[in-house]
């Protein structure tokens, strides 16, 4: 590895498996020091443990929770370069079916969620840092069945583009929009029965499914050095899906 990231401090909420896993695993290899965030107390210890690597169990739509997360950073550590905003959640459902409840929920973690971590902790932040924002491909060409996913991934992206021209200069905003990548929440729902493997490989130009760690590339590249005039991009990683 060639420590792109050596001296700089990152947070990565999602981190503790799938895309956020990956992430936390690259920049660590990188020379970032990592802090990873997750509401499961249990998966975010194991994750902890096999990457070593501090941890915070917040709920990111939580307000006083990213507050009190915020306060405890800065006590804790000089400053903050890299904010990587990939907790997120779907609950399936149409219009017609979607209950306040499930909306609420995917509205607040994958919406509500970057918004509050990074109004929190852009007062940490240190001119040339880098907001990173995971929303999906759903947030550009939307799909059946998922209205509040795709609307909460579609606001993300919107929200990176208005942050990158609030912070101009100063710090960097950018998004990436996965496909469908090969991770736990994604083999919860082929366990479940709400979509097969083999139909989710299908719909993919490449003919599978993404990797973790080809979105971890990806957002290396964004947070690093080399994508210093990078800023307000909406990158897929796709597998050439938007192109079809």
């Amino acid at each position: 590895m060639s420590n792109l990231l050596e001296g700089k401090t990152a947070i990565i909420t999602g981190g503790s498996k799938g895309i956020g896993y990956s992430v936390a695993e690259r920049f660590m290899n990188e020379g970032a020091k990592v802090i990873i965030c997750s509401r499961n107390g249990s998966e975010l210890s194991e994750a902890a443990s096999k990457l070593s690597c501090e941890s915070y169990q917040l709920d990111v739509s939580d307000s006083k929770g990213v507050k009190s997360m915020a306060e405890w950073f800065s006590k804790e550590h000089e400053k903050l370069d890299i904010l990587v905003n990939n907790a997120g959640l779907i609950r399936p459902g149409s219009i017609a079916d979607t209950t306040e409840e499930d909306w609420d929920l995917q509205i607040n973690v994958n919406l509500k969620g970057p918004f509050l971590m990074s109004n929190n902790f852009l007062p940490i932040m240190i001119s040339g840092s880098s907001i990173l924002n995971i929303s999906s491909t759903v947030g550009l060409r939307s799909m059946r069945g998922a209205v509040a996913y795709c609307a909460s991934k579609a606001g993300v992206v919107n929200l990176t583009k208005a942050m990158a021209l609030d912070l101009a200069g100063k710090i960097r905003v950018n998004c990436i929009c996965p496909a469908v990548v090969d991770t736990p929440m994604v083999a919860e729902r082929v366990s479940k029965g709400n979509v097969s493997r083999k139909m989710l490989e299908s719909v993919q130009p490449i003919g599978r499914m993404g990797k973790p760690e080809e979105i971890a590339a990806m957002a290396l590249h964004l947070c690093g050095p080399e994508a210093e005039w990078t800023t307000g991009s909406i990158i897929t990683v796709d597998g050439g899906q938007t192109a079809a």
